[in-house]
């Protein structure tokens, strides 16, 4: 996950703008980049060709601003999966989320941890700090 913490005053000297102005502007344009990440690191961990579904499933959510005045964008899988697992006599449609829970952290005796987080969001790194810098010259008019 990428943090960085700066006073609002401080932003708005350097940049003449406000960081709610910035903040969406450079997620909207690495997210991407997160989205892809996400799915090459899923698809590497995925043993079956019916989870295939659950690297389909990933979608990025639009930027969105939080009471504690933080920017975040979610790289997460949606829906249900076609898939379905039996508990007693009745059958439980399987969500991608559990799914994507099941690979990173595995289910006890039957199946070890595939972690994938933590490489998705390291794996590109680099590109997205170079970006968000490229954008954010841009935003404020240094290029």
């Amino acid at each position: 996950m990428f943090e960085f913490d700066m006073t609002e005053s401080i932003l708005d000297k350097f940049l003449d703008t406000s960081f709610e102005k910035l903040a969406p502007e450079l997620l909207k344009d690495v997210a991407p980049l997160l989205e892809d990440a996400t799915k090459k690191t899923l698809r590497s961990v995925i043993q079956h060709e019916g989870d295939s579904e659950l690297v389909n499933s990933i979608k990025k959510t639009n930027p969105k601003h939080c009471k504690n005045g933080a920017y975040i964008v979610n790289i997460v899988p949606k829906g249900y999966s076609q898939h379905t697992f039996n508990r007693g006599k009745r059958k439980y449609p399987v969500s991608n989320a559990l799914k994507a829970i099941w690979l990173e952290y595995g289910v006890s005796g039957r199946q070890a941890p595939r972690p994938w987080i933590d490489r998705a969001t390291s794996m590109y790194q680099s590109q997205i700090e170079e970006r968000m810098q490229q954008k954010y010259n841009e935003l404020i008019g240094a290029e």
